[in-house]
């Protein structure tokens, strides 16, 4: 695990959440969105999953088109109707 990207996969997930914090959570004393709590959970994101996990709705490029293609949670083949 490389620790010397955390610092920049932290603030990129600040970044991302404070976006979607903005409309569910209050802003605290020092104009954030963020929690403690939340930077608990990206470093413990980090160290499970890697710097390319962004959060719950992390999916491959592959993943939308297949969301867009078939119905959620149901595989189709390319010899099924």
């Amino acid at each position: 695990m490389n620790l010397n990207k955390l610092g920049h996969y932290i603030y990129k997930r600040i970044c991302k959440e404070q976006e979607l914090f903005r409309k569910t959570k209050p802003r605290n004393y020092y104009g954030l969105y963020i929690q403690p709590k939340d930077i608990q959970r990206y470093i413990g994101d980090y160290l499970d999953f890697g710097i390319d996990y962004t959060g719950d709705d992390n999916l491959s490029e592959e993943d939308k088109w297949e969301t867009m293609i078939n119905e959620p949670m149901k595989e189709r083949y390319w010899d099924e109707k």
